[in-house]
């Protein structure tokens, strides 16, 4: 039986998840201002990385909108995880939450939804295997494919969402239609309408998944289902560049988000060194990049076919 935390440790700070919403969306205006501002395709290519990695970031805070941790009080924390992390991704936080939450009661059993949108049930694969994956990503192939599964899965009754109250499906997809209208207007009125499609829906459908990939990979596959969740997740335990890119709002914790999914991203730091303090955070699951995270699925199955 996993011992309790502090009660501090799973206390939520409505002003530190305000503020990581805020530059979050700060760092994706001023992404386009550049892009506006100096036309140079240099500027452009770093703008939509930028905006990628920062799309991923909101991905993490309809996250911990999902978990009820983001905001304090249920009903703002739902809205403000549809308004602002949820719909400018064309998602619904209430369809999202459900299959979420069913990946944490059991990751990587064969009913894991996570674990089956991203295809990362079949980990390790080949170095080739693996770098067609993330190409398929990077070119837009990978998202119409993650599409499919999260329709397949859904009709074969795997991840079987609850359907959300009629009142709650308008809320949701008005959500998506006044936010992306919002930001058409926006681009519009300042004469670069175009920028929404190349700046935002491009990302969206190609690095975005790249970067979603590799986060996946990097929390669960190559593992198998554990009734010890600590033995299927990872924690890279370094922050960096890549943790910026791949692993935002400490979503890198792994290990220790599941242990303990009621703790706000802001303090799974805490918890990882708490943890690390009792000695119950396994040595082989923690990484110190996602590069050796990579190389590791990618050439256990080349060295058992030699």
């Amino acid at each position: 039986m996993k011992p309790p935390l502090p009660a501090h440790l799973t206390t939520i700070s409505n002003p530190r998840a305000l503020l990581a919403v805020a530059l979050d969306w700060a760092l994706i205006a001023a992404c386009f201002v550049a892009a506006i501002r100096f036309s140079h395709p240099l500027v452009f290519l770093l703008s939509a990385i930028l905006i990628a990695r920062t799309q991923l970031a909101l991905a993490v805070l309809m996250h911990e909108s999902a978990h009820g941790t983001l905001l304090s009080y249920r009903r703002l924390n739902d809205i403000a995880g549809q308004l602002f992390a949820a719909a400018p991704l064309l998602l619904v936080m209430d369809f999202y939450r459900s299959g979420h939450l069913q990946h944490h009661r059991a990751p990587m059993v064969a009913d894991d939804p996570v674990a089956t949108i991203f295809g990362i049930d079949d980990y390790p694969v080949t170095r080739r295997e693996l770098v067609w994956r993330l190409l398929k990503d990077a070119t837009g192939i990978g998202y119409f494919l993650s599409a499919r599964n999260l329709v397949r899965t859904r009709q074969r009754g795997r991840n079987p969402h609850k359907a959300a109250g009629h009142s709650k499906g308008f809320y949701a997809i008005a959500s998506i239609v006044a936010v992306q209208g919002v930001m058409i207007g926006l681009l519009a009125a300042a004469g670069h309408a175009a920028l929404y499609f190349g700046l935002w829906i491009l990302p969206a459908l190609t690095l975005l998944p790249l970067f979603g990939r590799i986060r996946a990979i990097t929390e669960h596959a190559g593992y198998r289902a554990s009734e010890d969740q600590r033995f299927s997740a990872r924690t890279v335990v370094r922050r960096s560049w890549q943790t910026f890119f791949v692993g935002p709002h400490r979503i890198h914790y792994h290990i220790e988000h599941h242990e303990y999914p009621r703790v706000p991203f802001y303090r799974l730091q805490q918890v990882h060194a708490l943890m690390a303090q009792q000695g119950r955070l396994p040595a082989a699951n923690l990484y110190r990049s996602y590069g050796q995270v990579l190389r590791d699925v990618s050439q256990l199955k080349q060295t058992a076919e030699h």
